[in-house]
């Protein structure tokens, strides 16, 4: 090392102006030293690796402190412009620091001459910890001051320490470190004194998805300690469980709001996802027979032919019950089956149904809804009367069982709380020109006459008052709630602008009882 070290000064010296200079290109300010890796470091990697001293390249080895993180980074990017780094070499510290609380960035790059130079990145606090370990933050017992960060840091440390006199159990000893080793997780016992693990804040329904899938689906109730708790009650380390059970329960939905295990999660979705199956499939049925009724086909003989399993096949479905029940989730049309399953009949029908649009023009109009369903014309559609969407609101449909196609807004609370699987994409025909009930709230200061000028504004517009209620407030407000007939948000907005126009009145929006 003494040979080397002679014959490396030179080296070093050069490695060094050169990271300067480019430290100071880069505007980075900080200390850099230089220095050869310990003999015994050394040694151990002749041994490990089972290499003759002279093969030991990386000798040399580089400290870069800067004052902040990002300047780590910064410094190891300009590095590696500047020298070719060992990809295997890298490893970061900062992101990922050692258990002990060590950090800083480690390269190796192929410096001048083609020599391996290990290069250590970190600010000031890294190597202050680095260079004297944890036992530097507790300088407070030999009567220094201490940092109230440094200090909460490490408080469970010096617990841990101060404490361990007072476990005479080795066993209690190392739960206790386990349990401020890991604060997210909490231990708490089945009625015969079993032990199990769970995330923090899990509840009794995860506890009873852990003893098993049947008695997660089956609780009805539970008891902590002894005393019936809700089931969304948060459970603590050391609490005792007993589960609840009624034969033949099935998961709730709103499970899903409070469980906190990936098994309970996954296990109430399958249970929720296996009866929203069954619903469609009833659905899906439901509107097939219809669809192929009303072409003079029938669906169940074409099931018992096989000439639907066929369609199946076709779309890659194992069952004909899967290809129905997609069809009630709304993924498919049972005019789409219809045509894959009678491609013959696809023209009759298509002349059919033209004949009917023009030999009952009137009625046509009269049962239009002037919403496409997926570009399906056959199928029972009706708006909610939550939201009251109107021609040029956004629009989503929900299949409902035995009731078609529910039209609400997009931006509707109700829609949130829909399941995805039953939603279907719904858009507003150009061709129908219907008339919708919209609601609407003018507030006002009171004067004579004031409802009458409304009303003549919404007439003007040729626009029907379905309903009218008024509301005085006792600091003198008035509220008038109007329910009109409107073709779409255009027409509404128009009406809402001149009523605002009218004198005394302070405001005017459209409602939904969702409000």
């Amino acid at each position: 090392m003494n040979r080397a070290k002679d014959e490396k000064e030179d080296y070093i010296r050069e490695v060094n102006e050169k990271l300067r200079a480019k430290m100071q290109e880069m505007d980075i300010e900080c200390q850099i030293k230089g220095r050869y890796k310990q003999h015994y470091s050394i040694y151990q990697k002749m041994l490990s690796q089972n290499l003759e001293f002279n093969e030991v390249y990386d000798i040399i080895a580089f400290r870069i402190i800067v004052d902040a993180i990002p300047q780590c980074y910064a410094a190891m990017g300009a590095i590696h412009s500047m020298w070719k780094p060992i990809y295997y070499k890298i490893k970061d510290y900062i992101g990922n620091p050692k258990p002990n609380m060590y950090q800083s960035i480690h390269t190796t790059v192929v410096g001048p001459k083609g020599e391996r130079v290990e290069i250590q990145i970190r600010t000031w606090e890294m190597d202050r910890i680095a260079e004297s370990g944890i036992a530097a933050h507790w300088s407070y017992k030999e009567g220094t001051k201490i940092d109230k960060d440094t200090g909460l840091l490490f408080a469970w440390i010096r617990k841990l320490v101060e404490n361990q006199e007072h476990y005479n159990d080795p066993d209690e000893f190392l739960e206790n470190v386990r349990i401020d080793l890991y604060p997210d997780e909490i231990y708490v016992f089945t009625p015969t004194g079993e032990i199990k693990t769970l995330p923090k804040k899990a509840t009794p329904v995860d506890f009873a998805f852990l003893i098993h899938t049947e008695v997660g689906a089956e609780c009805t109730g539970a008891k902590v300690n002894g005393k019936i708790v809700p089931l969304a009650h948060p459970l603590k380390t050391g609490d005792t469980i007993e589960i609840i059970t009624t034969k033949g329960h099935t998961p709730s939905q709103d499970w899903l709001g409070f469980v906190k295990t990936v098994k309970a999660r996954t296990k109430i979705r399958g249970w929720i996802n296996a009866k929203e199956k069954e619903r469609s499939y009833t659905l899906g049925r439901e509107m097939c027979e219809k669809t192929f009724r009303k072409r003079n086909q029938n669906f169940n003989a074409l099931v018992k032919s096989g000439e639907i399993k066929k369609v199946a096949d076709s779309y890659g479905f194992r069952t004909i019950d899967d290809l129905i029940a997609q069809v009630g989730f709304g993924k498919f049309t049972p005019l789409q089956v219809f045509n894959k399953a009678l491609p013959d009949v696809e023209k009759q029908s298509l002349k059919e149904e033209a004949l009917s649009r023009t030999s009952s023009e009137k009625t046509t109009k009269k049962e239009s809804t002037g919403v496409i369903v997926k570009g399906l014309d056959d199928i029972l559609v009706r708006f909610s009367k939550c939201c009251n969407p109107l021609p040029g609101d956004p629009i989503i449909g929900y299949i409902t069982q035995g009731q078609g196609v529910t039209i609400h807004r997009r931006r509707c609370s109700n829609v949130l709380a829909m399941s995805m699987e039953r939603q279907i994409e719904v858009e507003w025909s150009n061709e129908t020109k219907e008339s919708y009930p919209a609601s609407v709230r003018v507030r006002t200061e009171d004067r004579f006459g004031l409802l009458a000028d409304i009303a003549f504004v919404i007439s003007k517009h040729k626009s029907n008052i379905l309903n009218a209620k008024t509301e005085t407030l006792e600091t003198g407000v008035g509220l008038f709630y109007f329910t009109i007939l409107v073709e779409g948000t255009e027409q509404l907005q128009k009406i809402m602008s001149d009523i605002r126009k009218v004198k005394k009145v302070t405001d005017v929006k459209r409602i939904f009882r969702e409000e």
